[in-house]
């Protein structure tokens, strides 16, 4: 029984190894500059995969826009910029999106 315990979480242990993320697939300077804003390989190819480089990202990060967020507010062709002044001016994505087609701009809270 111990046994099979042990090579159960031996194999489990050797499989979440091998499918730790890493910096596979990018080049010196890619990660270079991800790790310049520090992010670890793990955050790196989280917010890689979901398009983002590691300058738009560290702007998004720095915004306080979690990985989620920052995807949702980018799939709808906001910016960075964009995305603060509509979520710091009170609306969410649903209504910036609605608004911003009607042609309209937030207001800046004072």
């Amino acid at each position: 029984m111990m046994k099979k315990l042990f090579v159960g979480l031996l194999i489990s242990f050797i499989i979440g190894c091998a499918s730790a993320p890493n910096w596979e697939g990018m080049s010196e300077r890619e990660i270079s500059q991800w790790k310049s804003i520090g992010f670890d390989a793990s955050q790196a190819q989280n917010w890689r995969v979901r398009g983002f480089d590691a300058a738009e990202a560290n702007g998004w990060v720095q915004a306080n826009f979690s990985l989620e967020t920052a995807t949702i507010w980018a799939k709808e062709s906001f910016n960075v910029e964009e995305a603060q002044v509509w979520s710091e001016a009170g609306f969410d994505i649903e209504d910036a999106v609605t608004n911003r087609s009607k042609g309209l701009t937030p207001v800046r809270a004072n």
